[in-house]
C-alpha cells in the first residue's frame, strides 16, 4: 500500500512540475549590465602612461608593463632578437644580483616576474604579496633599467633556441601552423620565424641595441593593481623609476600585410598516419569595425565547440575529425581567419572537401537567426568574464592604450555585439570568407590520403629542411 501511495505521489509531482517546465531558451532575463570599475590614469614625469585600481581584498600586488616592439620589429637577419631580448631581461642577471641571486630572493617571498615578447609588443609581469612589494618591485626595476645580460646565460638561451629550431619540425600542429604564417603573411614579418642562421647573428651588443630601442619610460604603459593607496604607489613608482631616463624614440610600426601568396595547397610531407589541415586567409586588422560581426559569424561557423557547423557536421555527424573548428586573429597590421582539423590521412580529401564546402555555404547563404542568436548570446554572456578580477581590468585599459584605442573600448566592443545583425554577419561572411583566396596547409603522407592534393588546388611543396 505504501509504495503505491509513493508511485501516486510522484507521478503527481511529475505531472504537476512538468506543467510549469519552462524551456531555457525561452527564458528571459534582463540585459546584460556592464559596469566595471575604472582604473586610474596618470602618466609619470618620465612619460609613462600607469593604470591603477585599488583593491584591498587580499594582501596582493599585480604591476605589469608593455611597450611596443615585439618580433614584427626584428630586423630581418636577426629574426628572434626580440624574444631572446626579453627572456634574457628575466634570467640575465639584474643591479647587483646575479641571474642566481635574481631566483633565491624571488623564491624566498614566492614573487614571481616574467618577460616575453609577442608579435607587437612586449611586457613585463610582477605577482608579488604586499608586504614585499619594495623587494619585488626593486628587482623588477632593475631588470628594466640596469640588465647585466650575463654572457654565459646568453650561449645558453641561444644554444637552447638553436635545439629548438633543430626541433620545430618534430610536432605536426606546430609545423602545420608555422607554414600557414610563413605562407599568409609571406614578406612580411608576421611570417618570419627564428633559423638557425639568424640565432647566429644574435649577439649582447644586438640584445643591448633591442634594450636601448624598445624598453623606454616613455614608450611603456603600466597597469597596477592590488592592495596599496594611490599615495603609495606614486611615492614607490617615484622611488623605482623616477630616475629612468626617456628614450626619446620614435617607434615605427611594421607595414600593413598584403597577400603575396598563391592561392591553393602547400604539401608538408611528414610520415605520420594523420593529416593535419589548416586553411585560411588574411582578413581584417585589429581596428576593422567589422570584427565584431566576424566573431558572431565565426562563432557559428566553427570557433563555437560542438554548436558550430564544422564540428557539428565533421566531427559529430560524419565523425571525420579528432579535432575541428575557425578562428579569427585580428592584428594591428592585418589578421587572419583559419580553420583547422586533424583526421586520418584516409580520410583527408574528405574532411578537405566538406571544410571547404560549408565556408562556401556560409559565404553564399550565410547562417540562420537561430545560429546568430545563439553565437551572439554566448559571447555576450562570456563577455563580462574577460574583465572579471581588478588585474584584468587594468590590464585590458594598458592594452587598448597601448593599442591607440579609445579608453572606453570594452564598452564599446560588448554594444558592438550587442547590435550585430543577422545581415551584419551574412554581408561579412560574402566579403571576407573566400576559399578561392585560401592557402590549405596539409601535412602528411600523401601516399595515404584518399584524395589527390590537386584536387583542392595547384599543390606546392614546402621543403622542410633546417637552415
Amino acid at each position: 500500500m505504501k509504495s503505491r501511495i509513493v508511485i501516486w505521489i510522484t507521478l503527481l509531482l511529475t505531472v504537476s512540475l512538468s506543467a510549469y517546465a519552462v524551456n531555457p531558451r525561452d527564458m528571459k532575463f534582463p540585459d546584460l549590465k556592464f559596469n566595471p570599475p575604472e582604473p586610474m590614469r596618470f602618466v609619470t614625469d618620465n612619460g609613462t602612461v600607469v593604470f591603477f585600481l585599488e583593491d584591498h581584498q587580499l594582501p596582493v600586488m599585480s604591476v605589469s608593463i608593455m611597450f611596443h616592439g615585439g618580433s614584427a620589429y626584428d630586423p630581418a637577419d636577426k629574426i628572434g632578437l626580440s624574444d631572446i631580448t626579453a627572456t634574457l631581461l628575466r634570467t640575465g642577471g639584474a643591479g647587483q644580483r646575479t641571474s642566481d641571486q635574481v631566483d633565491e630572493d624571488l623564491d624566498f617571498v614566492g614573487a614571481s616576474i616574467v618577460s616575453q615578447a609577442s608579435s607587437d609588443y612586449l611586457a613585463m609581469v610582477l605577482k608579488c604579496l604586499k608586504k614585499d612589494l619594495d623587494l619585488g618591485l626593486g628587482i623588477f626595476a632593475d631588470m628594466l633599467q640596469h640588465p647585466l645580460f650575463d654572457t654565459a646565460k646568453i650561449s645558453l638561451e641561444l644554444s637552447n633556441r638553436k635545439d629548438a629550431i633543430r626541433r620545430q619540425n618534430d610536432d605536426p600542429g606546430m609545423l602545420t601552423r608555422r607554414i600557414f604564417y610563413e605562407t599568409i603573411y609571406a614578406g612580411h614579418p608576421y611570417g618570419y620565424f627564428p633559423t638557425l642562421a639568424s640565432t647566429d647573428n644574435i649577439s649582447r651588443d644586438g640584445l643591448l641595441t633591442c634594450y636601448n630601442e624598445y624598453y623606454n619610460p616613455d614608450n611603456a604603459v603600466m597597469s597596477i593593481t592590488g592592495d596599496i593607496t594611490l599615495d603609495e604607489l606614486k611615492g614607490l613608482l617615484n622611488k623605482y623609476f623616477g630616475k629612468w631616463a626617456k628614450g626619446n624614440k620614435t617607434i615605427t610600426p611594421p607595414p600593413i600585410a598584403t597577400m603575396q601568396y598563391k592561392p591553393g595547397v602547400y604539401y608538408v610531407r611528414k610520415d605520420i598516419n594523420q593529416a593535419n589541415i589548416r586553411m585560411g586567409e588574411l582578413i581584417m586588422t585589429d581596428k576593422n569595425p567589422d570584427r565584431h560581426a566576424m566573431d558572431v559569424l565565426n562563432f557559428a561557423l566553427g570557433g563555437g565547440g560542438f554548436t558550430s557547423r564544422l564540428t557539428g557536421q565533421i566531427r559529430t555527424t560524419a565523425g571525420l575529425a579528432y579535432s575541428v573548428g575557425s578562428y579569427t586573429y585580428y592584428r594591428p597590421e592585418m589578421g587572419s581567419f583559419f580553420a583547422i582539423c586533424q583526421t586520418k590521412a584516409e580520410t583527408m580529401g574528405e574532411a578537405t572537401r566538406m571544410m571547404l564546402d560549408i565556408i562556401n555555404q556560409v559565404k553564399d547563404s550565410g547562417i540562420t537567426q537561430q545560429e546568430m542568436d545563439m553565437a551572439k548570446e554566448s559571447l555576450i554572456n562570456s563577455f563580462v568574464f574577460n574583465y572579471a578580477t581588478p588585474d584584468q581590468i587594468v590590464d585590458a585599459s594598458a592594452i587598448m592604450e597601448i593599442g591607440g584605442f579609445p579608453p572606453d573600448q570594452m564598452k564599446r566592443d560588448l554594444e558592438a555585439f550587442k547590435a550585430v545583425t543577422l545581415a551584419d554577419c551574412n554581408r561579412v561572411a560574402a566579403k571576407y570568407l573566400d576559399p578561392k583566396n585560401m592557402a590549405i596547409i596539409i601535412t602528411g603522407a600523401k601516399e595515404n590520403f584518399d584524395k589527390p592534393l590537386d584536387t583542392f588546388g595547384p599543390v606546392t611543396d614546402v621543403p622542410l629542411e633546417i637552415k
